[in-house]
């Protein structure tokens, strides 16, 4: 069975070879290139890393649609409601087969403000936007929880796990296998130089998770990940 190959971007990405870097992801099967959404260095806080929407449109500019794009995940609580959606998912609704993972948050990386905003009310908005239907956007939820599962099953979109257990993955499993006709995919984070990817009958996506790095031990990384 073919796998779905994604990468997901280191935070500092941007600040040295940025052109090279696109050429040669351009260069290669990738399916879909994430962005993720943390205000600090995830690797580090004192080394850079791009902003969010900043990020999405300079790779726009550069790669014309040669692969698609996504964020993984949006963390809908960091922000008033209002500013999510007129700064944020709006924006996103707007590129075609644009891949939108939301998630809840957590304090993992950096602490910031918890705005606790209804992540039910936020898929049911973005999902009968005229956007969603129109440039085929691929939704997401990341997260372990019961709840999580049952929003995925009842709005039939798709859910990510960051590493985590094969026991937590099957669940995950089991939930996306019982959707018809999902409008995102199943899919799984794991670190780029010691990945971590479960056997499955379901074609899930595997996204690689990239450090941060020079150009040459970025392009190595790549080779690694496609040959």
């Amino acid at each position: 069975m073919n796998q779905i190959n994604s990468v997901l971007l280191p935070g500092e990405f941007f600040k040295n070879n940025f052109i090279e870097k696109a050429e040669k992801l351009m260069s290669i099967e990738v399916d879909t290139v994430y962005l993720f959404d943390h205000g600090k260095n995830p690797a580090n806080k004192n080394l850079d890393v791009y902003e969010l929407i900043d990020g999405i449109f300079k790779l726009k500019e550069v790669v014309n649609d040669q692969f698609s794009l996504g964020v993984c995940v949006l963390n809908i609580n960091a922000r008033p409601y209002q500013e999510l959606f007129d700064e944020y998912i709006c924006k996103f609704l707007e590129i075609e087969n644009f891949k939108l993972g939301i998630g809840t948050g957590d304090d993992k990386f950096e602490k910031r403000t918890n705005f606790s905003n209804d992540i039910e009310k936020i898929i049911n908005e973005i999902v009968n936007s005229n956007r969603f239907k129109q440039n085929n956007i691929n939704l997401f939820i990341g997260g372990n929880s019961e709840k999580k599962l049952k929003l995925i099953k009842k709005y039939e979109i798709g859910i990510n796990q960051w590493i985590g257990t094969k026991n937590s993955f099957g669940k995950k499993e089991f939930t996306y296998s019982q959707i018809e006709h999902p409008r995102g995919n199943l899919s799984l984070c794991s670190k780029a130089d010691s990945p971590i990817f479960f056997d499955s009958e379901l074609n899930y996506e595997k996204i690689h998770v990239l450090k941060d790095s020079n150009r040459e031990i970025f392009f190595e990384t790549i080779d690694n990940i496609f040959r």
